[in-house]
């Protein structure tokens, strides 16, 4: 299998601003993955330093809710999740699993500092283009507590909001020490804001 088998890889954002010769620079790269439905393509916790992307079949990014695992967000042909570790590499932030047998191409941090030697063009376009989804990312979790603070969710609780340094507590950053910043705890019957906040940025990886 390569990616020219599959028609879905051509419409993927990651590569949109790519000419042929940077094009075939990353598909030289990418290795191809099969996953049968139900398999498990990792797990929150576990080191990754990987995106992968969807050629075929659908995938389900989970996290867990009260002990729970529940679906948050799905992804499909022509999508890709992981992509943050491959420039900040760091344990998965959620579980993604396949929904129905799936065909996956893989980029690891590996390949990516291979492809600055090879392909700097090529390089930079993928690096830019994944800054940019995680920018879009930022501002949909930042829309959606202007909606919450705006619409009165915090009052009524149905939308916690974690501190700063919940946030970055949970991205794997140390948090600066303040002498007043004391974090409530955060409710465990529903996925919190910062967890949210998590799974987005980092692409469920």
């Amino acid at each position: 299998m390569t990616p020219a088998d599959f028609p879905a890889l051509r419409e993927v954002k990651l590569f949109r601003t790519m000419g042929p010769n940077d094009r075939a620079a990353v598909d030289s790269l990418l290795k191809a993955r099969a996953l049968r439905a139900g398999g498990t393509l990792f797990i929150a916790g576990e080191p990754g330093d990987s995106m992968l992307i969807v050629a075929r079949g659908k995938m389900a990014i989970l996290s867990s809710v009260a002990g729970e695992e529940q679906v948050i967000a799905e992804i499909a042909a022509g999508e890709f999740v992981g992509e943050m570790a491959c420039i900040d590499p760091a344990p998965r932030s959620a579980t993604v699993r396949a929904v129905d047998d799936v065909v996956l191409f893989e980029l690891t941090r590996a390949d990516l500092v291979r492809l600055r030697r090879v392909s700097p063009g090529a390089a930079a376009a993928l690096t830019g283009e994944i800054i940019q989804e995680v920018t879009r990312r930022l501002r949909a979790v930042d829309e959606k507590i202007e909606r919450a603070m705006s619409g009165g969710l915090l009052s009524s609780g149905q939308m916690p909001v974690a501190t700063a340094a919940q946030v970055v507590s949970a991205m794997g950053k140390p948090a600066a020490k303040t002498a007043s910043a004391k974090s409530p705890p955060v409710p465990q019957d529903e996925p919190s804001l910062w967890q949210r906040f998590v799974t987005k940025v980092r692409g469920g990886g």
